[in-house]
């Protein structure tokens, strides 16, 4: 049975619009069984249900969503397959006992984490019904897409089938005991035909199966209505009504209530420098000077945009601290100070009129302590849709149909619409408080299944794919930006669609949606800056990859990637700035307040604890894509991310990823077969802020080091990034990897150099020193460009011992310094066995022969954990180099 509250909480009956049909009437909309359990009868028969869907809505509805749930079943929806996942389970009847499989349809996109509370059936099994991308999402085919406009069923197979109604019961938290009900919350109303409401008897159904093909209605409650088990609510149009600031007040409550992570708010946290007092006067503000005064205060993320702009300046100060009139202010000011007041908060700070700008002392003495500001803060009203000053916090909606975070999520793209043709709502009275209406609304859109026993999880990426609802808004292309919203333990993001709640323990939407794995979360970060060394680089006991090249433990192994560090700086590498030199002082906040909290050493944008894993960076400015079909790979490539360059002035040392400009990706590294060692890392500041802006660096590390050349490949290149080699000159021979320069546009000049990290990842060196071109017989050729100075090899550490075997313990050090040019992949094996043609390879052979299990896994060249397919070892000789 669905679950149901208290009896005084049952409403009486509906208050029926004049379309809604008589059985309609008398369905309980919010009390419908789960879809494994009896369905609620609905019409007897299709025919019936057909003739009374002319003249009631919610009946068309109805019949819309039961043949739809028949299509659908068929391995397509919106034009694309779908994932199932299957759980096999003992299905108990009485005294009988079957085994049963239980297949739940999921949408385009696989799931990023486990979809069910399931303790009770095991573990599921997910399928495709469709071309699936790299990724694992489904692609659109060429196949035949059925118009939902035009849905049919077989006329013979239906025509007397009664249909039944369910509840989509999703949970919210595992159950406490057998039997419990109060963590299900209900997210859909679906529709099947069926020749009994029992769910084994469901249209286009196999024996021993029970299909979970979920709701084809969605299902919301007005926010004073007493349905606390439907979580979905309707958009606000205008994010400044009573309704929407009603919900920010009640996500606060809740947040300081209700989550030990988060904890309550300040009561009286110590005010900035400056704030702006906005509780004087209806009508004036004024920027006060603090002088250790206490107090709640909000602030104000927000575009400042290329218009001409208020701002605070040694000539203005004196003004604004005796008062200006709100009216004077830009709009987006002035809606900042409507949520403040409207919070009961005395005090708001405003970047632009809280820093006196002109002022360059003020200015960098106040952006070391942007940490502390958004940290202490109550509250950070985020702008996200506004792109200037005066755009506003709360965007106007004139569409009543959106996209929701669900239906982004499962991959589709089929927009909301609570108020149109294909949509319904229904007002009840209530027993206890009489004249009080309490409303639901019913439209389309689609949602996974749930069982009773084993419900879905209610959090965005149980059942589709995790994205950050934020990334898209004009406020999340600014490099400031990200930091303001990282360090800020509660925001309010007004966006384009929606209004969001943000804090550490998780990012909610207007509609009813929880983002529970946040991207953004200061607490998260410090947590995963603590992590082991085992913790860090490629996963030692999960994968396994047959292809040459690519690592075992995936792209995004280890929580660094997830919302630590290194995610944060892909991010913020994707965004814009502004000001050049504002590269490292636009993250500086965040930096400081991860070395205040974990006592670790900031070098230009790496971190001393975690410093192998922060130096493997390369340039990403666009999608890679791998087409791989069966044994071959075609490299492709997608969307372009940014550009790469490379700044006019020096901003920092080669190695550091700030030293460029454009988006950025970590590549994982071997961290139990490291070849490197760091020996010492220091910077200079350029000014006072120790996580700032530097005018130098230096890098010494000592690692096996090889003469990377040029390599022509025989046949077709199948990786992305340019062909190189290197000779380890022995029974290795030569190597050959994929060099990604730092900018691709810039020239490569040989003699370069590939100092290993890991046993196939290294960094590309070349000396800033040069010297004129030498011809084979060794003579100097003055006529031609110079090449960089060489820099000492393993190579030739090897010969000079050979030479000399007490040398054997020396320290070999090169003369000059280098600086990074890129990293690059190698593979081992030789340069001939990579280029022999393709006729003569008999990887697709073995790759068939694995695949129909004629090959055994001991037979196949394979990486398992963190294993490499990289030439070098540990016993290759170090070589000291200092990389600036």
């Amino acid at each position: 049975m669905a679950p149901t509250g208290p009896a005084s909480e049952i409403p009486e009956g509906p208050d029926i619009p004049a379309r809604t049909c008589s059985v309609c009437n008398g369905v309980l909309w919010f009390e419908l069984q789960p879809e494994d359990v009896y369905g609620t009868p609905h019409h007897g028969t299709r025919r019936a249900l057909e003739a009374s869907a002319k003249s009631c809505r919610l009946c068309d509805m109805v019949l819309r969503a039961a043949i739809a749930n028949y299509q659908d079943s068929r391995g397509r929806r919106n034009g694309k397959g779908y994932w199932r996942q299957f759980n096999s389970i003992e299905y108990h009847d009485g005294a009988t006992v079957t085994d049963i499989t239980y297949v739940k349809e999921l949408g385009a996109c696989v799931p990023a984490t486990s979809t069910d509370y399931n303790k009770s059936v095991g573990r599921a099994v997910l399928g495709p019904t469709g071309n699936i991308a790299a990724d694992g999402n489904h692609v659109d085919d060429n196949r035949e897409v059925p118009d939902f406009e035009k849905l049919t069923i077989n006329e013979d197979e239906s025509a007397d089938m009664p249909v039944w109604l369910y509840g989509n019961w999703w949970a919210d938290d595992e159950p406490s005991a057998p039997g419990d009900t109060t963590h299900l919350r209900l997210m859909g109303v679906g529709a099947r035909f069926g020749k009994t409401q029992s769910h084994f008897d469901a249209f286009n159904c196999r024996p021993n199966q029970i299909n979970l093909r979920g709701s084809h209605l969605g299902i919301c409650a007005s926010d004073e209505s007493l349905f606390r088990r439907i979580p979905g609510r309707l958009r606000e149009k205008n994010s400044d009504s009573e309704i929407a600031f009603g919900r920010l007040e009640k996500w606060l409550r809740d947040c300081a209530q209700n989550h030990p992570l988060c904890g309550s708010p300040q009561l009286n946290p110590l005010l900035p420098t400056r704030v702006i007092d906005v509780s004087s006067s209806d009508r004036r503000v004024a920027v006060l000077e603090s002088r250790g005064q206490r107090g709640r205060y909000v602030t104000l993320s927000h575009c400042w945009g290329t218009s001409s702009r208020l701002m605070a300046t040694k000539e203005s100060i004196n003004d604004l601290e005796e008062g200006i009139a709100v009216s004077f202010l830009p709009k987006t000011f002035q809606d900042a100070i409507k949520v403040t007041k409207r919070l009961g908060i005395k005090y708001l700070w405003i970047d632009c009129l809280c820093i006196i700008q002109d002022d360059p002392d003020d200015w960098e003495r106040e952006a070391a302590e942007m940490s502390q500001v958004y940290r202490n803060s109550y509250l950070t009203v985020s702008a996200a849709a506004s792109n200037d000053s005066y755009s506003g916090c709360f965007p106007k909606r004139q569409e009543d149909s959106y996209i929701s975070p669900a239906t982004i999520s499962l991959g589709y793209t089929t927009p909301r619409d609570t108020t149109g043709p294909t949509s319904h709502s229904l007002a009840y009275q209530h027993t206890s408080q009489p004249g009080r209406k309490n409303s639901i609304y019913l439209f389309e859109e689609w949602l996974p299944g749930s069982s009773f026993h084993f419900p879905q999880r209610t959090e965005i990426g149980a059942f589709g794919r995790r994205f950050d609802p934020i990334a898209d808004e004009p406020l999340s292309s600014r490099a400031w930006t990200l930091q303001e919203r990282l360090l800020s333990p509660r925001t309010v993001h007004y966006a384009r669609e929606q209004m969001y709640f943000e804090c550490e323990t998780c990012l909610k939407s207007e509609d009813g949606f929880v983002f529970s794995d946040i991207y953004f979360g200061m607490k998260r970060l410090l947590q995963t800056q603590c992590i082991p060394r085992e913790k860090h680089g490629l996963s030692e006991s999960t994968g396994i990859s047959f292809i040459a090249g690519q690592d075992a433990g995936g792209v995004h192994p280890g929580v660094r990637w997830r919302g630590g560090w290194l995610s944060l700086v892909e991010n913020y590498t994707m965004r814009n700035m502004t000001v050049s030199e504002d590269k490292l002082t636009a993250l500086a906040g965040v930096a400081r307040a991860v070395a205040e909290e974990t006592k670790d050493r900031y070098f230009a944008g790496l971190w001393a604890r975690h410093f192998m894993e922060d130096l493997f960076w390369r340039m990403y400015p666009q999608e890679e894509i791998d087409d791989r079909r069966d044994a071959k790979c075609t490299p492709l490539l997608g969307n372009i991310l940014g550009t790469v360059r490379r700044p006019d002035e020096y901003r920092a040392p080669s190695w550091s990823w700030a030293s460029l400009d454009g988006p950025v990706r970590h590549i994982p590294l071997s961290y139990s077969q490291l070849v490197s060692t760091i020996i010492n890392c220091k910077t200079t500041l350029a000014g006072k802020d120790p996580y700032g802006r530097v005018s130098g660096g230096k890098l010494d590390i000592e690692g096996p080091i090889y003469e990377v050349k040029p390599h022509k490949p025989k046949r077709r290149w199948d990786r992305h990034g340019i062909p190189v080699e290197v000779n380890l000159e022995d029974d290795r021979g030569i190597s050959v990897g994929a060099m990604h320069p730092d900018v691709a546009d810039e020239p490569i000049s040989y003699p370069c150099y590939a100092l290993f990290l890991d046993p196939s990842k290294a960094l590309i060196l070349q000396t800033k020193k040069s010297e004129p071109k030498r011809g084979e017989d060794g003579t100097e050729d003055h006529t031609s460009t110079p090449v960089s100075k060489p820099i000492l090899t393993t190579c030739d550490v090897n010969r000079n011992v050979a030479r000399d075997p007490t040398m054997k313990n020396f320290v070999f050090q090169a003369i000059f310094e280098a600086v990074r040019i890129g990293v690059a992949i190698f593979v081992k094996g030789s340069a001939e066995t990579r280029d022999k043609p393709e006729e003569e390879d008999k990887a697709a052979e073995d790759w068939d022969e694995a695949k129909h299990g004629k090959l055994t896994l001991d037979k196949l060249i394979h990486v398992q954990g963190d294993q490499s397919w990289g030439p070098v070892t540990k016993d290759d000789r170090k070589v000291w180099v200092t990389v600036v």
